[in-house]
């Protein structure tokens, strides 16, 4: 079978750069970034009316055009998690070594620099977290492009392994990195982000809300981010596991936090990433048990928003 002639446009680079810049995204990611004039009206009217948006034709044609020349893979995902009969989720899209090594050259970048998937095999849950950072990251950048902003200072857990900073806790008897799922700025604010998959381990959690704690205090953190104080949004799949983690959290402070803003996974989406924030508002700490050992607190939440709207700039 002949392939179809092909020539090669400056949203296919933008494509290949976004890949490069979160590792794993869906064409609907894709589609959020690239194809935004299109794609948030069709996907209100399509809500509307009750219905699945059905226009991703373009964007299925161009990603499937820039594959089949084996610039980008396209990697499949087992079903979807607890799913009671087999269900395919959409696959993902990484850069290939072509596609890294295109994109070094029509747009002038260090080639050792971009990221690109090479390996053969993966393990299924690592890459599902992958790719929900990358969802993060496109749902995000995608809203504040429609405002009229830019996403600034990003950058995600496969560059922030290769270089960062440890806190040291009386309670852990090891240091604890610091290694959030990505980072990035907004209206002079560092943002830490933490991509929960409801497989990490709740101690594991008491560890991380320690080492953040920790880290607000330390000096490093402003000679590394240039800040003197982050907020920490944690994405997590169920409001049950939004509770359970925020309640681990509040008894690390002993009681309520401004560091933290939680949101469930399904409102991970140009539509609600604005907006659609829990915050820490009232901690009820509890009694210690017989055995001297303490209960994790019952807390309350009120909605937040990452940022409002200014004059001129889209609200809706």
């Amino acid at each position: 079978m002949s392939i179809r002639p092909f020539c090669l446009t400056e949203r296919d680079l933008d494509i290949l750069a976004s890949l490069a810049q979160v590792r794993y995204l869906t064409i609907q990611h894709l589609q959020w970034l690239h194809w935004h004039a299109r794609w948030r009206p069709h996907e209100r009217a399509a809500r509307e009316a009750g219905l699945v948006n059905r226009r991703p034709k373009k964007a299925y044609e161009r990603v499937a055009a820039m594959a089949e020349r084996g610039l980008l893979r396209s990697l499949q995902r087992t079903t979807d998690r607890a799913a009671l009969s087999f269900r395919r989720l959409p696959n993902c899209m990484g850069l290939s070594q072509a596609g890294a090594d295109l994109l070094a050259c029509q747009r002038g970048l260090p080639f050792e620099e971009l990221w690109f998937d090479e390996r053969t095999t993966r393990s299924a849950q690592t890459l599902e977290h992958s790719l929900g950072i990358g969802a993060f990251y496109a749902a995000l950048r995608a809203e504040l492009a429609y405002r009229g902003r830019e996403l600034h200072g990003w950058a995600g857990d496969h560059v922030l392994c290769t270089d960062y900073d440890s806190v040291t806790v009386a309670s852990v008897g090891h240091p604890l990195p610091i290694i959030p799922d990505g980072t990035f700025t907004l209206n002079g604010e560092r943002y830490f982000v933490e991509i929960d998959r409801g497989t990490t381990r709740i101690e594991q959690w008491r560890k991380k809300a320690l080492a953040y704690d920790a880290y607000g205090r330390d000096p490093r953190l402003a000679a590394r981010y240039q800040v003197a104080r982050f907020t920490i949004l944690v994405v997590v799949p169920t409001e049950a596991r939004l509770l359970t983690v925020a309640r681990v959290i509040a008894a690390v402070h002993s009681g309520a936090t401004d560091r933290y803003r939680f949101l469930t996974e399904e409102r991970v989406h140009p539509f609600s990433i604005r907006r659609r924030w829990q915050r820490l508002d009232r901690v009820t700490l509890a009694p210690p048990g017989r055995a001297g050992e303490q209960a994790l607190p019952t807390v309350t939440f009120s909605e937040d928003v990452l940022w409002t709207p200014q004059p001129g700039e889209q609200s809706v």
